[in-house]
């Protein structure tokens, strides 16, 4: 008999984790797939008749440190890939077919509470139809020797990639006159008329109208463990944190007594708990919702109140704005990915060396967690090289820098690549569709890895973009590579900014100047051209004079002609938006302070 490498992936993606309403479908979404896989991996684990090495080492992505890393609810996120070293006594087939059953096992141990639960509002029919032909499953094997491992693993992705692309199309199942689900439109929705629900199950929904579930969509809205269902932040929680963050908790009192006398299925409270929940907003554990007055309405008819149950929030609120201002509706998407991984993957030269970088990766997902949660933001999915989490305006360049240092660490040994991060920041407002607010992440990161003709002369990859999308205005890009210190400049001018040393508006007035110089020789352009700049931004008549000098120094260093003069303009834009959240949070501090 002979040694195997073995692989396997499992889905679908697309449905688990992008296709979403709430936050919570998008955790969630990640969630369930990385249990899937965890449990896929133990199963080849437990299936391999004898292991490489004493700690489990048949399997090489992932690699857990131990098998309790392996069971349910632990703290190990695990990708949809999954690859392992099969020894001469290993049946790859059987080894497959057990892995596959366990991933259709795991699925079913999330599906049938749901369906248990909720029978009152899900037609059984539909439901059986879908709930087996959810989980996507392809298998791939080579034959392999250690002296091989580089030459094997290589053909056997190729192999794994072939396979699915033959995909397995079971005969459809469609319903005429069933709606679609609303999330993503591939199958049919799994819900009775509303007005055959129970009451208590329309308030656990929370179902727009019309919205519509399938069996995937339905368990990622519903799905509850035995201790409760867990809260998870909405996007308004994080755009307004900056300004709770201001407020503080003891202004905030009595708008927690205001929420709390709300149930829970209408404003939910979120677990603060140091393991699984969100210790950083434990001085307001609520949904962003109750502190913008524009979304109180909104709340009411989803949650089917009368007025006088909100009043009690609406006049805890009140003058919480009237001291200090409306919290800002904007919110930054974070999504990070690890440049050149294949060429890092390929230079590995053994097993063990590639399980070696596994545990890297798998040490660096469960920083990311701390990370995101240091810098007050939501974390999505951290999962070998991918990072998506939601993070708060002011914190976001930050938090960016962090996840790149601490990636920076991971270092395959033995694998002449050194593995850097390109993340990708889109600051939106949180009223955006969560579909858009993901493709808006994903736009600013595929640009992080490619720059633009307008970004001048940079290297691909290794590189921070950050995108605006406002409402009313057109977007607006901005890229450098790292090191550059691209977060660093950004943070500096939102700090001048912030202080009014520079008008937060003084960028139009430089894409002027710009347009001047754009016919200008290079070598005569730049000392007329930083004179005008800085001439500009003394004629704004700014407040904080005395950083003036510092100012000049940057201009100096910066602009040598019109097209870096431009791409300066391009940056105050972008820091004037970081700026406004950090002046928020400072501006209610100091507020507070003085009302004291």
């Amino acid at each position: 008999m002979t040694a195997h490498l073995l692989a396997l992936t499992v889905g679908p993606v697309q449905e688990f984790i992008a296709a979403a309403r709430r936050t919570r479908d998008f955790w969630f979404g990640s969630h369930l797939l990385s249990e899937i896989s965890k449990a896929t991996a133990k199963a080849v684990q437990g299936s391999v008749q004898d292991h490489v090495q004493d700690n489990g080492g048949a399997l090489i992505f992932p690699a857990p440190q131990s098998s309790e890393d392996l069971d349910p609810d632990s703290r190990l996120n695990v990708a949809n890939v999954i690859v392992a070293e099969l020894n001469n006594s290993d049946s790859p087939a059987a080894v497959a077919k057990a892995a596959r059953d366990a991933a259709r096992a795991c699925w079913r141990s999330f599906a049938d509470p749901v369906l248990a639960s909720y029978q009152a509002v899900i037609t059984a029919d539909v439901w059986a139809d879908q709930v087996d032909d959810v989980i996507e499953f392809y298998a791939a094997w080579v034959q392999h020797s250690p002296e091989t491992y580089q030459a094997d693993r290589v053909r056997l992705m190729r192999l794994l990639a072939g396979r699915k692309r033959c995909r397995d199309f079971l005969p459809a199942k469609g319903r005429a006159g069933v709606p679609k689900s609303s999330l993503d439109g591939l199958r049919e929705s799994v819900l009775r008329p509303p007005q055959r629900w129970p009451e208590p199950s329309r308030r656990r929904l929370r179902v727009q109208d019309g919205e519509q579930l399938d069996v995937v969509a339905m368990v990622k809205r519903t799905w509850a463990p035995a201790s409760g269902n867990p809260r998870y932040p909405s996007v308004a929680r994080v755009a307004a944190d900056p300004w709770l963050r201001g407020v503080g908790p003891e202004r905030l009192r009595p708008m927690l007594d205001a929420c709390r006398t709300l149930r829970n299925d209408v404003l939910h409270e979120l677990d603060t708990s140091v393991d699984h929940g969100h210790p950083h907003y434990a001085s307001f554990p609520f949904e962003g919702t109750a502190v913008f007055r524009s979304r109180h309405r909104h709340l009411q008819q989803e949650a089917e109140l009368d007025g006088a149950e909100l009043e009690p929030l609406a006049r805890a609120l009140a003058p919480l704005t009237r001291d200090f201002g409306e919290p800002s509706p904007y919110l930054a998407v974070l999504v990070a990915d690890g440049d050149r991984m294949g060429q890092a993957l390929s230079d590995l030269g053994s097993a063990e060396a590639h399980r070696n970088f596994s545990r890297a990766l798998a040490t660096f997902a469960e920083r990311a967690r701390d990370v995101v949660h240091r810098h007050q933001g939501v974390l999505v999915y951290a999962g070998g090289d991918d990072v998506l989490a939601f993070v708060p305006v002011d914190q976001c360049l930050a938090c960016a820098r962090a996840l790149y240092d601490r990636f920076g660490e991971t270092r395959p040994t033995g694998s002449n690549s050194m593995p850097t991060l390109s993340v990708g920041v889109a600051v939106a407002h949180f009223m955006e569709p969560l579909e858009d607010l993901l493709e808006y992440g994903r736009a600013a990161e595929t640009h992080a890895k490619h720059p633009r003709p307008e970004d001048g002369e940079q290297d691909c990859r290794d590189a921070l973009a950050v995108h605006v999308i406002k409402r009313g205005g057109g977007p607006l890009a901005i890229r450098a590579n790292w090191p550059s210190d691209p977060d660093q400049r950004l943070q500096k001018l939102a700090e001048w900014i912030d202080v009014r040393a520079v008008s937060g508006r003084v960028a139009y007035d430089i894409r002027k100047v710009a347009a001047v110089y754009d016919t200008w020789p290079a070598e005569s352009a730049q000392a007329a051209i930083q004179r005008d700049t800085i001439a500009t931004l003394k004629g704004k008549q700014p407040v904080g004079g005395s950083r003036m000098p510092e100012v000049e120094g940057f201009i100096q260093t910066r602009v040598a002609g019109a097209e870096s003069l431009r791409r300066l303009g391009d940056e105050l834009l972008v820091a004037r938006q970081i700026a406004l959240a950090v002046g928020q949070a400072q501006l209610a501090a100091a507020t507070r302070d003085g009302l004291r």
